[in-house]
């Protein structure tokens, strides 16, 4: 029928050896932030890592950088260890590890099993006949490939989070306050905006009045009626009061 048929590449799990996911939070505080951030450059560097992120943020009171480093799982406990070394203030400091073997082994078995119905179709394409079976079995075939990738990239990230320890780290210094007031317009601009905002809400009220004259044409004679109505039934009252 002309398909192109897909052989099952076996994946053997790994059930003998454990997969942990270790990653931490770490914040200090220094006294030089250039010189410490230089300092982090070198670790970062030596220990074969990267910068997943990095932003400098500054603050009347504060400056800062926030880190997140990749580091290989090996090296990491050690780049903690030197980071936190040194005149640097520990404010914070949190790892955790996260054993996903179990993960690992599912998925292997999952792509497996996968693969081996992907086989099982591949042959039953070769002897159909007709039309309908084939686009059934096409659509079989489609959903098989969508999850075994799906699966597949789903045990590359966990490989690639078990091989590099994720670190997000915050480099922070304090800062002399400096009061900066804030900047105003001057007397005459504000004078003459709001000298233009009292007459626009002139216009606007004025605007809005002449606007309602056709409620005015009904509420004015209903008025005129009530009152009349009023006054008549006043005179009768004291005509029966005499």
């Amino acid at each position: 029928n002309g398909e192109t048929t897909v052989k099952p590449e076996k994946v053997k799990p790994e059930v003998n050896k454990t997969k942990n996911i270790k990653d931490g939070r770490l914040g200090l505080q220094v006294t030089n932030l250039e010189a410490a951030k230089k300092q982090i450059d070198s670790l970062v560097k030596s220990a074969g890592g990267y910068y997943a992120n990095e932003n400098l943020k500054n603050s009347d009171n504060q400056s800062g950088y926030e880190l997140v480093i990749r580091i290989p799982v090996l090296n990491f406990e050690r780049f903690v260890g030197l980071a936190e070394k040194g005149s640097a203030k520990v404010l914070y400091k949190e790892i955790q590890a996260r054993d996903v073997t179990e993960e690992f082994v599912d998925l292997n078995t999952r792509i497996n099993s996968k693969r081996n119905s992907l086989a099982r179709y591949n042959e039953i394409m070769k002897k159909a006949n007709s039309v309908k079976d084939i686009i059934e079995i096409e659509e079989s075939i489609r959903v098989l490939q969508e999850e075994i990738e799906s699966s597949e990239g789903r045990l590359r990230y966990l490989n690639s989070c078990v091989d590099y320890s994720t670190l997000n780290m915050t480099i922070s210094t304090e800062k002399d306050f400096t009061f900066r007031p804030a900047k105003r317009d001057s007397f005459w601009e504000k004078l003459k905006e709001s000298v233009a905002d009292g007459w626009y809400g002139l216009v606007d009220f004025i605007l809005e009045f002449f606007g309602m004259w056709p409620y005015l044409i009904l509420i004015i004679p209903g008025g005129l009626l009530i009152w009349r109505w009023i006054k008549k039934w006043k005179l009768r009252r004291q005509e029966k009061n005499k």
